[in-house]
């Protein structure tokens, strides 16, 4: 029997896992049936269910009267982690060449599933003794890696803690929503990067670490801990916050 801590090790939250094995074994079920098998809300299971499907794990069932849903295959998860372990080969060889030796060799860590994601943005309240944060990226992005909710209490842990954010968004991915504007009360300025520049992943920096964060399709993220490479990306910040626009 599988357990949902086995399907949280492969980088489902637990409400995904709670949700994904509710579901087995195979077989089409409504959003009701799912609700009370898995003892989550209606608002919640239409919320997991949308992640899912962008992950290949589950799929709604065309062509039906009401709204069904299965299970896919799992070899989903394999895809996924050669997906991962495929960019990782392909990253880590640039990667490795800011290495040096002494005190101030740069760490990188990655981190990978929803959980993971998490633990990332923590990090850049926890640690972030400058009060700064520079970001560069969509707010949709970021609502479908961290999940809705815990952005949301982000955000007010990070306004709560004075930390000021300095952010560059990509346009056409906005999320209409308070928490989600260029307010003084928020800590946050805003600009729009010009039309033909479009960023997918999400970049974060603070301190003298630099946060680089996949799209849903990934599912992955690292941390560069590197005073010289931190530099390197706060120059390319500000030259695109210099041809951005508030609108």
């Amino acid at each position: 029997m599988i357990k949902e801590k086995q399907l949280e090790l492969l980088g489902l939250s637990d409400k995904e896992a709670r949700l994904y094995v509710a579901a087995l074994p195979p077989g089409p079920f409504t959003v009701a049936e799912i609700s009370q098998k898995s003892g989550l809300k209606r608002p919640t299971c239409y919320i997991v269910l949308d992640e899912l499907t962008k992950r290949g794990l589950v799929s709604m069932i065309p062509r039906a009267k009401k709204r069904l849903y299965k299970v896919e295959s799992p070899e989903a998860f394999i895809r996924q982690a050669r997906n991962v372990l495929n960019y990782a080969e392909k990253i880590v060889p640039t990667l490795s060449t800011l290495i040096r030796s002494g005190d101030e060799a740069p760490q990188i860590k990655f981190y990978y599933g929803q959980k993971g994601i998490q633990n990332i943005f923590d990090d850049s309240i926890v640690n972030n003794k400058e009060k700064m944060l520079y970001h560069i990226g969509s707010i949709k992005t970021q609502v479908e890696m961290v999940g809705e909710d815990f952005l949301k209490d982000y955000i007010k842990r990070r306004v709560a803690k004075g930390i000021r954010s300095i952010s560059v968004r990509m346009r056409g991915t906005e999320v209409e929503e308070y928490l989600y504007q260029g307010q003084e009360k928020l800590l946050r300025e805003i600009r729009f990067a010009p039309k033909d520049i479009f960023i997918p992943d999400t970049i974060l920096v603070h301190g003298h670490k630099v946060v680089i964060v996949s799209t849903v399709k990934g599912n992955f993220g690292f941390v560069l801990d590197s005073q010289e490479f931190t530099e390197t990306i706060l120059g390319l910040f500000q030259a695109l916050w210099r041809i951005s626009t508030v609108k």
